[in-house]
């Protein structure tokens, strides 16, 4: 019953996102059988469930720019809003913490069963589709099952590398299912490389973005429709990133240099983005994204927290200060990632970008980490390889720099801290490597542990579940 009711919200979640109204009488009934009675059907709800992701309670600004970065430190210990304080302290039993990571578990599972409910269609009626459609609805579908799946698991699970069959979560596979199993970590990350696997296998020959190179559209907007998705190149960046965090480097290597090949996306450019009439300067390295999502009100999202907001009266100051991007970056103007991600300590990654030439959005997966990846998966076994993507990677983000010939780890961690704002990755990347978190107020490092890294599975999952 439980589940009949989560998916009934989430349809008509569905219909109240998608751009093309359904039929009033169809929301009110919600009625599936007329909804993927044909093709459109089924592109809706598919759209619905990105909708979804971009909200504000999931990557829209909780596991974006809030909550996870809360987490990683980025933001001044000191200066942080007083609501936010706990996050900071990783207090996970307070009560408001509790409560909205409660919420991330309960949409999270929400939209996985949306996601399931068009998986349990295609095969019912999946007919009415093209064929070509048929395979790219169901390709993105497992990927995002995945995607989802993945991020609950870097949250609410220990790190697999230290224990390989510690409890993992509920992989929920089917739609209906009361009481998904529980599988060890190993196995669910097994499930999430299966549908993954899966996934490129459906998208491979069918994906639009075979036949075209995002960047290179002149309206980007239009080059947005092929990353605004799981396309088949985001499945493989994504197989990098588990693999990565699973501590295969050889798989990652595999799986980021055909992403990086491909050459279907590229570093930033700053003649083509950054030296340009202010209304076409791409703040966000839109070239870069493998997959991105859309949300008109980010601006507006990252406002509230980002920066103070003043009356008539009275001054609120902004609820997330940056703690330290004049350190994290040198005070390096000529670093494009400092000069247009930030005005002293406020985050201007997502209010300075023309909405008119750039769908506001943030990135899930972009070019970047893949660089990254092979820089850190490389450096045991080929230092060269390693120093070349690194070198790449800063050649695109600071003007006039001269390659490095010798790198550390920390090196590579640091370009780490510097690449991700606002985007949810650093406080992952701390779990990873067993990092010890950097404490902005100086009063010493945060040690790693799954005190901090590990986020307590809900109450009423344990209860209902009898876990």
């Amino acid at each position: 019953m439980k589940s009949r009711l989560l998916i009934l919200s989430m349809l008509m979640l569905i219909f109240s996102s998608c751009k093309k109204w359904l039929d009033v009488d169809l929301i009110n009934q919600v009625d599936e059988n007329k909804l993927f009675s044909k093709e459109q059907g089924f592109t809706d709800a598919l759209a619905g469930a990105y909708n979804q992701m971009a909200e504000k309670n999931l990557y829209g600004r909780k596991l974006s720019f809030e909550l996870l970065d809360v987490l990683g430190q980025y933001y001044s210990y000191t200066s942080i809003s007083e609501s936010y304080k706990p996050y900071r302290d990783y207090q996970y039993k307070d009560a408001a913490v509790r409560g909205q990571i409660d919420a991330v578990w309960t949409d999270m599972y929400g939209n996985i069963a949306a996601i399931n409910n068009i998986v349990r269609w295609e095969q019912k009626n999946g007919a009415v589709m093209r064929p070509n459609v048929r395979k790219q609805v169901l390709g993105e579908a497992l990927a995002l099952r995945a995607y989802l799946h993945f991020d609950l698991m870097r949250m609410f699970c220990e790190d697999i590398k230290f224990n390989h069959q510690a409890k993992g979560i509920p992989y929920n596979k089917q739609f209906g299912v009361a009481l998904p199993p529980v599988y060890t970590l190993a196995e669910c990350y097994q499930l999430v490389l299966a549908d993954l696997e899966a996934a490129w296998a459906y998208l491979d020959e069918v994906d639009a973005i075979n036949n075209k190179v995002p960047y290179q559209s002149a309206d980007k907007n239009v080059a947005d429709r092929d990353v605004a998705r799981m396309n088949k190149y985001a499945v493989k960046a994504l197989m990098a990133r588990v693999y990565m965090t699973m501590g295969d480097k050889a798989n990652a290597i595999r799986c980021a240099k055909e992403v990086v090949d491909s050459r279907k996306f590229r570093l930033l450019d700053f003649k083509a983005s950054v030296d340009v009439d202010e209304n076409k300067r791409d703040i966000l390295f839109s070239d870069e994204h493998i997959f991105s999502l859309r949300n008109k009100t980010i601006p507006e999202l990252s406002n509230e927290v980002h920066f103070d907001i003043k009356t008539e009266t009275s001054t609120t100051f902004a609820k997330l200060p940056f703690g330290d991007a004049a350190g994290i970056y040198g005070s390096n103007t000529d670093d494009a990632r400092y000069q247009l991600w930030f005005d002293l300590n406020k985050v201007t990654k997502y209010t300075r970008g023309k909405v008119v030439t750039f769908t506001p959005k943030i990135p899930l997966i972009k070019l970047a980490e893949m660089y990254l990846i092979l820089t850190e998966a490389y450096y045991d076994t080929d230092r060269n390889l390693s120093l070349q993507y690194l070198n790449d990677l800063r050649r695109s983000r600071i003007r006039n720099v001269s390659d490095w010939h010798y790198i550390t780890r920390d090196n590579i961690f640091e370009e780490i801290v510097r690449e991700f704002p606002g985007e949810g990755q650093l406080f992952f990347a701390y779990k990873r490597l067993n990092r010890a978190i950097r404490n902005t107020s100086g009063t010493g490092d945060i040690q790693p542990s799954n005190n901090i890294f590990v986020f307590p599975i809900p109450d009423k999952e344990l209860e209902t579940g009898n876990r």
